[in-house]
């Protein structure tokens, strides 16, 4: 558990001087507010409450190819309260279009939930963030 918060305490001191957005985004299983700061994003869900935590990867970087930039993948967590209490683990793949100061995005990707029974779900959202 040390090394996790370690690992943590310096992956986000390293990029405290790093670019940070946020926005709304709507989706399935919710939709809500999110904060990302470089290729972290943290999600939260006010129509059916939920969280997530993801790790974001740009594709063109991944495959040493520019015109790939502007698309991603992530893995990540997620708890969501609707009807029954979910925990799962995810992945997928988005594209984001700056524009100005704000940058439009979407995502699609499966969700293995572990808790109670499993299930996989297919799960997408469309955002929009603010950049600063």
């Amino acid at each position: 558990m040390k090394k996790i918060l370690l690992g943590l305490a310096l992956t986000l001191s390293l990029s405290a001087h790093a670019s940070q957005s946020v926005g709304v985004f709507f989706g399935s299983p919710m939709s809500g507010i999110q904060y990302k700061q470089n290729d972290l994003r943290f999600s939260i869900g006010l129509d059916d409450f939920g969280v997530a935590v993801d790790k974001t990867f740009n594709l063109g970087t991944l495959v040493n190819k520019p015109e790939l930039n502007s698309m991603y993948t992530f893995v990540g967590a997620q708890y969501v309260d609707d009807k029954n209490d979910k925990l799962g683990v995810r992945s997928g793949v988005g594209f984001q279009v700056p524009v100005s100061q704000f940058e439009l995005y979407g995502e699609v990707g499966p969700t293995l939930y572990v808790v109670e029974d499993v299930d996989l779900e297919l799960e997408g959202a469309l955002g929009v963030r603010y950049r600063f």
